[in-house]
């Protein structure tokens, strides 16, 4: 008895050191790059983005997009990232010159990321949605507009793309949350959530604890406004995604009554997809460009046409 005492307490010991380690270790992850740090890892890319700030009231976003000369008539891309994150998760889409040679693209820092005012949570959909607006504004002259949104970005873009019907042409849901509860909230984000844990709780996590346990809510106020997507949508979701559930790629179909939809479902994936099947996203993206640029291709006179017509003058 005394031996599993000693077993037991020493287990204790050791679960309670490992868990201070990872917890300290945790507070040191930011899961973002600073201004300098990105110029660094663009250095030797084909093309350097361009670092930009704004503010809405009292909220500082910042975003990085790509601004060579003469490529303002290409279409516009712009990545939300989920949560934890930061722009930072797109930085390979922007080194991929496949995506280079036909769009402009743009990612965001969303509210509380990144250096958008970090640790800083905004857990309304509505109001996020709001603070993004101005990137809207910046681009929506372009000839085409699409939104990629990952997890809880997927959430936010479809919040732009009802409040911009008229002026987002697509939307890519990667992994998104878009149906109340279609996610899996673990026991653990309860407990967490309350003092003296919450303290201890490293911002990073704490952002993505907070938004994570607003996000039935947030979704149920935004359930109402479906209706008013009119872009394209495509699905993008694995299969085997146990924390947002593939039946949010159901559930998105169902409530787009105004607006065409494709599903793209992967066997094997679970919410990895931005980063395992990076490739293949491009690939989607990339052919949804291609699609929109054969529709604007002028077409050719047919041949049989013209000599019909110039038969019977």
């Amino acid at each position: 008895m005394r031996l599993f005492l000693r077993v037991l307490r020493w287990a204790f010991i050791v679960i309670l050191v490992v868990f201070a380690g990872l917890l300290t270790a945790a507070h040191w992850i930011e899961s973002r790059d600073s201004d300098a740090e990105l110029a660094e890892k663009f250095r030797d890319a084909p093309v350097q983005p361009v670092i930009h700030r704004y503010t809405v009231g009292d909220r500082t976003i910042r975003y990085m997009a790509t601004e060579e000369p003469g490529r303002d008539s290409l279409p516009v891309v712009l990545f939300v990232h989920g949560a934890p994150s930061s722009l930072s998760f797109f930085t390979n889409f922007f080194k991929d010159t496949t995506l280079l040679n036909r769009a402009r693209l743009v990612a965001v820092d969303r509210p509380g990321y990144g250096y958008s005012d970090f640790g800083r949570v905004e857990t309304s959909i509505i109001k996020q949605a709001r603070l993004l607006q101005p990137l809207i504004e910046r681009y929506k002259k372009a000839a085409y507009f699409m939104i990629v949104g990952s997890s809880y970005g997927g959430s936010v873009s479809a919040r732009l793309a009802m409040n911009n019907p008229n002026i987002i042409d697509h939307v890519v849901f990667v992994s998104s949350a878009l149906g109340p509860g279609l996610e899996r909230t673990y026991p653990i984000s309860h407990v967490v959530d309350q003092p003296p844990l919450r303290w201890l709780v490293p911002p990073l996590l704490r952002l993505a604890n907070d938004e994570k346990l607003a996000h039935r809510k947030a979704l149920t106020e935004i359930l109402p406004d479906w209706p008013k997507i009119k872009a394209s949508v495509t699905f993008l979701h694995g299969q085997r995604d146990d924390l947002v559930f593939p039946t949010n790629v159901s559930f998105g179909r169902s409530h787009l009554i105004n607006a065409q939809s494709k599903e793209f479902l992967l066997p094997e994936n679970r919410h990895d997809i931005v980063f395992n099947k990076r490739e293949y996203m491009t690939e989607i993206i990339v052919n949804i460009l291609n699609s929109y640029v054969q529709s604007v291709k002028p077409q050719p006179i047919p041949v049989k046409s013209y000599i019909t017509a110039t038969r019977y003058r």
